[in-house]
Parts: C-alpha cells; structure tokens; sequence
C-alpha cells in the first residue's frame, strides 16, 4: 500500500510539472561574443542570423562583438554567423531551454579571398578544435556531450573514452589509456596552464582518481588531442585535454541545483556589475553517499567521502583587457575500514586521504585587431596520503605501508600571437613552473622501518615554443613549430620539433598529416628512490635519468560521408625513446607500464605504438546522433635484457558505439526525453604470471619476468544506456535523468592473480550493473 502511494505521488508530481507548460509560448534570451579565430579578438558588425524561423531574424554584434536575440522559441535551435572577409560559422542544434540564458563563444576564420562580400563556405564542423594550430587527432567537445553520452556523468574524461583510440582499464575510474600509452602520460591544462590530474582520490603520476572534481556547470568549449599535438603543449607524451572554464551570466543571475547518485550540488552565476560586463560563477558539490549515510547505512564499510569548490570571476578592463580569477579545489577521503569479521586470523585498515587544488589569474590584453598578450599566474598542487596496515592475530606480526605525496608549483605562463595577414599567423610563448616536493615511502614490520623516499626540495621547469601557421590557399594550410624544455631536477634539456598539414581535395575530402617530438617527466618521487648499493651505501641513481621522448607520425584522411557527419581514418606510429626500465637486466619491469617502481632505474629502453583507427560520426541533427569507432593497435617495450614486451595497455583493438534520440513531448512540445545507449568492447587486460616452479619448491611468490604482461585476461564488454526527461517551465527547467552502467551485468575481469593459500589464479572483477539517478533543477 506504501509503495504505490509513493507511486503514484511520483506520478503526480511529473504530471503537474507538465502540465504546467501547457498553452504556454516559452521563448529564451540567445546571445554571446563573435570572435578572431586566430587573436580571439572581438569582431564589430558581424550578422548573427536564427535559422528555420519565418520571417528570417537577425542581430549584428556591437563593438565589443557582443550579439543578443531575445523571444527565442525553446528547443533545438542552430545560428549561422557571417562578417565581411571572414568564412561563415554555424552553431548547429543548440539547446535552448526555458531557464537559463544561453551564452555563445562564435570563432569565424579569416578568408584568403578579399572580397567585398561574405564568404559562403560549407560550415565548420562543431568538433573543429579551438586551437587552430592542430592539423590531426584532435576535436573540441561541448558541455552537452559531456552531460549526453551515458555514464559520462559530466565528466570529460569518461566522455572522451568514446573517442577513437581512448579506452580505459578500470571501470570505477576515470583514466585515460591512448593509443596504448599509461594514463600518467596524459597532460591536463584548465585556463592555459598545467595543472595535476583534476580528480578525487588521485595520487598524482599513478592513479587518476574516482570523480572528477570538474563540474560541467563551469565548462566552456574545450579540446582534447591524442597525437601529434602543437607545440604549445608540453610535458605529454600520450595526449592532452585542454580546458575552458566559462563565464558567468554577466547580465542576469541564475542558478542550478542537483542532487545525484556522486554528488549534491550548487551553482550559482550573475552580474558583478552590469555596467562593466563583470561576473561571477560558483560550483560547490558534496558526496551524496556521505549525506544519506547520516540517516540511513549504504554501506557495511566505508562510504567515500568528497566535496569540491569551482570559481570563476572575469572582469572586463576596457574595451581591449580582460582579466579573470579563477580556482578549482577538491577533498576526498576513503577510510578501508577493519576487515576483521571476514577473517578472524587477521585485521586490515587502509585509509587514503588526497587533496587537489589549483589557481590562477589571467590576463588578456589586445594590442589590436591582429595582436594579443596573454599572461597567467597560477598555483597548483596535490596532497595525497595512503596509510595500510595488516596485523596477523595469531602471530602478532604487523606489516604497515605509507605513500605521503605532496606537490606544489607555482607557474607563469604568457603567449603572444601576432596575425600578419590572413595566411601568416605566429604564436610565441613561455612556462616557468616552480616545483616543489615532498615523497615519503616506507614500509615497517614489526617496527623495523625500510625507507625507499624521503626527499623534500625544489624543481624548475623551463618552457619555450614558437609556432607558425602559413596557409598557401584555401585548400593547403600548413604548421611548423619548436619546444623547448629545460628540467632542472636531471639537468635535461630537449628541442621538440613539431609540424604539421592539411589538404582540401574538396569540401568533402581532406587529406592531414603530424609529426611532433614529446617529452614527458616522471612524478618526483620516482626519480629519488632510495637505493642500497650494496655496501651500506644510500643513492639515489635515478636523478639522472633523462626525460622520455616520443616521436609522433600520423596521416589522417576525412570523408564528409554525409551531410551532418564524416568518416575519418587515421593511422599513426610513435617512437618512444629514453624509457625507464630497471637497470638490472633480469628485471623486465618499466615506467612505461605507469606503476610505481621501488629499484634502481635506467633510461635505455625503448618502445613503440602503431595502429589504425577509424571513426564514422553523426552530429546531433534530426533528433539523434551516432559515433561509431574503432582501433586496431599494438603497444610494446624493450627492457634491458633486449627482448621486447607488451605494455600493459596493449588491449590490442578497442570497439565504441553511442548514439542516442530525442523526443518532444507535452502538449506544446515544450519538454524533451531522450534516450542514449553506448557499447564498449576492447581486448583483455594483460598480466604477469608467477614462477610456479619457485612457488612449490620454497613458497616465495616471483613473477616471470621473461613473460612480462604475457597473460592476457578475458575480453571485455560491456553496454550502457541513460534517460533523461527534460521539462521546461517558464523561467524554471527540470531534468530527471537515469544512467545505467553495465547493463547485462557482465562479470569483466579487473585482475587475475595468484593466491598463494589456494595455489591458483583467482579472478577480481569490475563493477556491476550500476544505476545512477540525478535530479536537476535550473532556475
């Protein structure tokens, strides 16, 4: 009787929702900022057209390039803009809703065809990256498909996981695994600058962490990059993601409310001052698990806890200078809990703690319509601390670890591009990072503690890159770029050459090509390991390893198959170089293989990863959209004994499809549902096996170490599925919303194993069927 009470409660509660929008014309406020692609500099008198309405309506933007078109009709709506001299840009299927203003970041690109008119081109793709010195894998990504593709759960990087040549291992985190290179590979820059990995639980360099701590309320457009990146981009190896924070609503306040499966949150953004432009946008967001489990028990052990804080101030100086503040700052915890009851014989406690926070202030200044100063001050760090201890009952015997990582650095960044004309473009800029550091690694057994870290000190890192962009005519562009990087930690100096180029055939066919030298550092701790050579000696041999550099060809091809969509194939080999690999040659372990390595370390090992991927997309047009891709790819190494290895992330081919569909509903066809699904299927994790032989004649576990990752774990598969009901109200949008992780409950293998006790391999799987439901209101 109870449950349908509730029932039909619930059913009476979105009947009334609906209701209330019906006879109801809602109309939104569209606006925004036309912009150089080039400068970023604002363009006076571009004309910003609304498509598929009768009579044709139109806005031309004023001298700060600021456009505004009032009483536009709720739902899917596309814009075309134009400006003399430039090529037209379209922004396509925008979500217009009833609560909050939308606020558009148009780009049109220069046209090497002066005319006095303006020039109809076929448009740009949604997925252009903003930077306009990539030639290849790269593509931009929007708020909404972090929000649409289901599980992402508004994070980046579960979104990009979809992309060609992305996977993961682990399906409670959010690592990033591309083109079979480790996750620690990856670089993350928010607002220009570096900064650790933006999540919760992370222990910087080897695990990427659980949530993201970037709130999709805060996001702009951003790109993301897998391979031969421009020359801006330093101290990755595997790839980078590239973040904008937005700006608030600098004329009207608004707000967003969610209460989820991962977090509650709060957002709030407005006008600091509406004479100035000035504004204000605030995200706080805390672990929702941790609120109901101060009422009833979720879980017999321990409940993760977080929370995290976004910010973002911006203010105007002039019609020519911009200046902004902005922070990201994030807590979690995940205390393991007392195992005792599972075994008698034996108790375990394991709490991590980890702490991740960055700042910083930009300024933007432009000279004039062709030149512009970008400066940025920010710090960051990462503080993360991870305490085990195994008490045997029966014995008495204690076994105790600690991993205390904390990393600081203050960085200052400023880059200036200078547009010659309409095919000579040049950017120049600098990074000086101030590292600080504190590692402590011990191990203690019954109170008799063996240190392998304990280093505390300073770091600098210098960076410099010059980077051209000629376009020959408007069919052949062409990049050439220098890095530079100087690493004060191992005295190591590099020249990073990059290039790159893009051919037209025809407005469907376009023919690209990369090439770039990468570099990356280990995290600190690695490189002061302490050592004992043998003769009561402490050293720490690895502060001399040099820093690992990767080589990157690729040759793209893209189809526009379609009229809202393209087939793209790209093929790429990389040539890794200065790889760390235990300096004893009858260990076969690696950086490479992103693990923590207690040993002696040399950088003589080799590696390479070559593959073919092809990606068959469809922009959201019509209601639905697909992304079809697929890799086929081999990642191996070469220790020091000469034998070559798979790395542990050569899953071999990974397969995605996602697509979903949107509906109308309600009277008026004012609400929306929408439906998403998503099909995941990569090859098996690999693994090492034991010494069997060793294991029966003395009881000591020791791997193969001439079958490095040889076992290959089953294949993994896995299909998810969301819906989501959109119901807009006047001033006031609802959207209820339920993503299903898993949804056959396939058992994937997470690890397989020796156990000792049993004397076979036993199996540790990833998650289950895992629903998560979220509820948000805008208003």
């Amino acid at each position: 009787m109870r449950t349908s009470i509730k029932k039909q409660a619930v059913f009476i509660l979105l009947a009334a929702l609906s209701m209330s929008s019906f006879g109801q014309t809602l109309t939104q406020t569209v606006k925004g900022k036309v912009l150089d692609a080039t400068t970023g500099a604002p363009l006076m008198g571009a004309t910003i057209t609304l498509l598929n309405t009768s009579p044709p309506r139109g806005v031309v933007t004023n001298m700060d390039g600021f456009f505004k078109l009032e009483n536009v009709a709720i739902g899917r709506q596309s814009l075309q803009c134009s400006y003399l001299g430039y090529e037209n840009a379209f922004a396509s299927e925008i979500l217009v809703g009833s609560a909050k203003e939308i606020n558009l970041t148009i780009s049109l690109v220069e046209s090497l065809e002066k005319l006095d008119e303006v020039i109809l081109l076929a448009p740009r793709d949604n997925i252009r990256p903003n930077n306009e010195m990539s030639t290849v894998s790269a593509r931009s990504f929007s708020v909404e498909e972090t929000k649409r593709f289901p599980v992402s759960i508004s994070d980046p990087g579960r979104m990009a996981q979809s992309f060609a040549g992305v996977t993961n291992s682990d399906d409670s985190t959010n690592e990033i695994v591309v083109r079979g290179n480790a996750p620690n590979q990856l670089l993350w820059r928010i607002e220009g600058v570096e900064v650790p990995d933006p999540n919760h639980f992370s222990e910087e360099g080897y695990s990427p962490g659980a949530v993201s701590i970037l709130s999709t309320n805060m996001l702009g457009k951003s790109d993301f990059f897998t391979g031969a990146f421009p020359a801006e981009y330093g101290n990755a190896t595997s790839g980078v993601f590239d973040i904008r924070l937005r700006n608030g609503n600098s004329e009207k306040h608004e707000r967003a409310f969610q209460f989820g499966f991962l977090g509650t949150d709060l957002a709030l953004e407005g006008p600091l001052s509406k004479n100035h432009k000035s504004s204000y946008l605030i995200n706080y967001r805390y672990s929702t698990l941790t609120i109901l489990n101060n009422f009833i028990d979720i879980s017999e052990g321990s409940v993760p806890t977080f929370q995290d804080l976004s910010f973002k101030f911006n203010f105007p100086l002039g019609e020519k200078t911009n200046l902004s503040l902005w922070g990201i700052g994030g807590l979690s915890e995940d205390n393991g809990g007392d195992d005792l009851d599972n075994n008698p014989n034996f108790e375990e406690m394991e709490v991590f703690e980890s702490r991740t926070y960055m700042a910083g202030v930009n300024l933007k200044h432009f000279f004039n319509k062709n030149s512009t100063l970008e400066a940025v001050a920010s710090y960051s760090g990462n503080q993360s601390d991870f305490d085990y201890t195994f008490t045997n009952l029966n014995s008495n015997n204690i076994f105790n670890e600690r991993d205390l990582l904390q990393n600081g650095a203050f960085r200052f960044n400023v880059n200036h591009t200078q547009k010659f004309n309409a095919k000579t473009v040049l950017k120049t800029g600098a990074t000086l990072s101030f590292m600080s550091y504190d590692v402590t690694t011990d191990e203690t057994f019954n109170g008799a503690t063996q240190t392998e870290v304990d280093e505390k000190g300073n770091g600098t890192m210098a960076q410099f890159f010059a980077q051209g962009k000629y376009r020959f005519n408007e069919k052949l562009s062409s990049t050439f770029g220098l890095h530079a990087t100087s690493f004060s930690v191992n005295e190591d100096f590099t020249l990073e050459p990059r290039a790159g180029f893009e051919y037209k055939l025809s407005q469907k066919h376009t023919l690209s090509a990369g090439f770039g030298v990468h570099s990356r550092r280990m995290p600190l701790s690695q490189y002061f390991i302490k050592v004992d050579d043998g003769l009561g000696n402490i050293t720490t041999p690895n502060m001399n390893l040099e820093l690992m550099q990767s080589t990157h060809y690729v040759l793209g091809y893209d189809w526009r198959l379609i009229k809202n969509g393209h087939l793209k194939m790209e093929v790429y080999y990389q040539d890794i170089n200065k790889v760390a690999v235990s300096a004893d040659p009858l260990l076969t372990d690696s950086f490479i293989n992103g693990e923590f390595i207690t040993h002696e370390l040399t950088d003589e090992g080799k590696a390479r990863n070559y593959g073919l991927e092809l990606t068959f997309e469809k922009f959201f047009s019509d209601h639905y959209y697909f992304l079809v891709t697929s890799s086929i790819f081999d990642s191996k190494y070469k220790a020091l004994d000469g034998n070559w290895y798979d790395s542990r992330y050569n899953y071999k081919y990974t397969f995605n499809v996602v697509g979903g569909k949107e509906f109308k509903a309600g009277k008026t066809n004012n609400n929306i549902i929408g439906t998403n699904a998503k099909v995941l299927f990569n090859g098996g994790k690999r693994g090492t096996p034991v010494d069997i032989t060793e294991f029966n004649n003395t009881g000591n576990l020791r791997l193969l170490q001439g079958q490095r990752n040889s076992l290959e774990f089953d294949k993994y598969f896995r299909l998810d599925a969301s819906v989501y009901y959109r119901i807009n109200r006047k001033k006031v949008a609802h959207i209820i919303s339920l993503d299903i992780q898993n949804v056959t409950n396939r058992l994937n293998i997470f690890d397989q194993y020796f156990n000792p006790d049993s004397g076979v391999y036993e199996k540790e799987y990833q998650l289950n069927l895992l629903p998560l439901l979220n509820y948000r209101i805008e208003f």
